[in-house]
């Protein structure tokens, strides 16, 4: 899993590429923490390049979700590939994100 962030104006956009698996979401208590620090703004989580994500990717990305409300953020997750999009349909996360 390689994660970029990237803060703009008026965003953080953070992107994902690979798998967000549990040995990925073991090691992303970093990413967690360098967002939380950025956490009062809208996150944008783009999953371009997002290959797949597991029941633990789905845990980090509430972690997020629950981080950036506590702070006074938002965020939006972008561009799912059908694959994902589709567990996060199975799951209901479609109804919990802003999918953008």
């Amino acid at each position: 899993m390689k994660v970029n962030i990237q803060q703009n104006e008026n965003e953080v956009v953070v992107s994902l590429n690979g798998e967000l698996d549990t040995v990925a979401t073991t090691n992303m208590s970093e990413v967690l923490g360098r967002v939380t620090d950025l956490a009062s703004q809208h996150l944008v989580i783009d999953c371009k390049d997002l290959e797949y994500v597991s029941s633990s990717g789905l845990r980090f990305f509430m972690q997020l979700k629950k981080s950036s409300e506590q702070h006074g953020g938002s965020v939006e997750i972008r561009n799912l590939n059908e694959d994902v999009a589709e567990i996060f349909r199975l799951s209901g996360f479609h109804h919990i994100f802003n999918l953008g």
